[in-house]
């Protein structure tokens, strides 16, 4: 398999992974994902006046950062080349799975989770149960999926059209 692999890749500069890094495509999906959860950090903050890092790494909130990168993904592909390439297309497919999980399967999910919280405690009441507390902020409300597809937009238009600025 590595031999297989090994003999596609004709020159070894083929595998500069920086390379990735300098298009317009990755930097908007990146800065948008990376952008929407320091929103969710800060806005936490501002209630609580407590920093908490944990929030850059949590599911859940406002805007939904897995949308908003793949939207801004999605976005870029099309502005750069073309909302009827077939690479646009596909990550069109790509944004479509991972908006959908995000309001319906992660949601379920995180509904599950609260219920067997809630059954632990009780049983916690009569008898002593031990049980890791499971996490309820999985999926997202239709809200924050909005948020999150309107700020990946805006992000890849602006990082597309600086990148257009710059060239």
């Amino acid at each position: 398999m590595i031999i297989t692999a090994i003999g596609i890749i004709k020159d070894w500069r083929d595998l500069n992974a920086l390379e990735i890094v300098r298009h317009p495509w990755f930097i908007s999906a990146f800065a948008a994902g990376s952008l929407a959860q320091l929103f969710k950090m800060l806005s936490n903050w501002k209630k609580t006046h407590r920093l908490d890092f944990s929030h850059l790494f949590m599911s859940g909130g406002m805007p939904s950062a897995h949308s908003a990168l793949v939207t801004a993904l999605s976005v870029a592909v099309g502005l750069t080349d073309g909302f009827n390439s077939p690479i646009a297309m596909i990550a069109v497919g790509f944004a479509t799975i991972t908006i959908a999980d995000a309001v319906s399967l992660r949601r379920a999910a995180g509904k599950q989770a609260k219920l067997l919280n809630r059954i632990v405690e009780r049983l916690n009441e009569s008898a002593p149960f031990e049980a890791e507390r499971l996490q309820e902020r999985l999926g997202h409300k239709r809200r924050e999926v909005l948020g999150g597809i309107l700020f990946g937009i805006a992000v890849a238009v602006t990082v597309c059209g600086i990148w257009d600025f710059w060239k």
